[in-house]
């Protein structure tokens, strides 16, 4: 990886892993000097930490031990082996054996966002890059880091950015992308929007950097075949803007039965209630996590109401 340093996100330290796994400090240190299953990440201050697949392995391998298996018989099996042995047992319900989604984080400003909101990459597999976007991408590293996310921090979003921005993606595999931003023309942001990018103005609003992830998230999950919820996608667009409704909910119903009027008063009620989940208070990234998904489906929700409203317009226009 060259003389760039990846950092692994979330960490814990081994007292958090000794409850989350129920297995004593003192066992995870016999475990870690005789058979390697121990912090794999080591900060610049020499402490050692356990990362987020650090954690799911050991949970695994604590379940199987619970259920009767000797330590020393699979602590050199791979993570796949031990997750068919857990689903042989039946215990595969309540462990996590399912593959993190791999995130990279790249430019320094984000990386020190995200060291004071840890929560908010909570059940990703991530790793934090603090070299500037222009040095990465020229170092050519990118193409040996296959994230299925990218987040990527720039100070001033201009053309060159946006370039840099496209090789960054090209090398490391054409990535889902997030692009967090201090100063930018609007032409540059819609570019970027063409090409599937999403981009947010720092500060960084928690609650709509949770919704923009969670719409990611739900994106990769799809195209792995994952998702129990493929209709959650991206955000999307209103269709109609609160005068257009005023005016749609006044006019003579276009449809005998009076479907337009009902229409325009959803897509209103939705866009109402859209624009409060966005921006209710939340404590912990539990609760935006939540908060996330009831964002993106009413999203999804009040766009396809406004694409019934939409096809009733259209079918109003032709006949005239």
């Amino acid at each position: 990886m060259g003389a760039f340093e990846l950092e692994a996100r979330p960490l814990y330290g081994i007292g958090t892993v000794a409850r989350l796994t129920r297995i004593k400090p003192g066992t995870l240190r016999i475990w870690d000097r005789r058979y390697g299953l121990g912090a794999s990440y080591k900060s610049q201050s020499g402490r050692r930490m356990y990362t987020q697949t650090d954690l799911e392995h050991l949970q695994i391998v604590a379940s199987l031990v619970d259920r009767g298996y000797r330590i020393g018989e699979i602590a050199n099996m791979e993570r796949k082996t031990l997750a068919a042995l857990l689903d042989q047992a039946g215990a595969g319900q309540g462990v996590t054996t399912k593959i993190r989604i791999k995130t990279l984080c790249l430019g320094s400003a984000f990386c020190d966002w995200l060291d004071k909101h840890p929560n908010m990459v909570s059940g990703l597999d991530v790793r934090l890059m603090r070299e500037e976007l222009e040095s990465a991408v020229a170092s050519g590293d990118l193409g040996a880091l296959p994230a299925r996310i990218l987040i990527v921090s720039v100070g001033q979003l201009s053309r060159t950015q946006v370039d840099l921005i496209e090789q960054a993606r090209r090398q490391i595999g054409a990535p889902l992308t997030l692009v967090a931003y201090e100063f930018a023309n609007p032409h540059w942001i819609e570019q970027l929007a063409e090409r599937g990018v999403a981009c947010l103005k720092v500060p960084l609003d928690q609650e709509r950097f949770g919704v923009h992830m969670a719409g990611l998230r739900q994106a990769v999950e799809l195209d792995q075949g994952n998702s129990d919820a493929g209709e959650l996608a991206l955000l999307k667009p209103r269709l109609f803007d609160t005068a257009r409704l005023t005016e749609l909910k006044q006019i003579d119903s276009l449809l005998a039965c009076g479907c337009t009027h009902h229409l325009a008063e959803l897509i209103e009620s939705l866009s109402n209630f859209e624009r409060y989940s966005s921006e209710c208070a939340v404590e912990g990234w539990s609760d935006a996590a939540t908060h996330a998904c009831v964002h993106a489906y009413i999203n999804q929700a009040r766009f396809l109401v406004e694409r019934a409203l939409a096809s009733v317009l259209e079918e109003k226009s032709d006949r005239e």
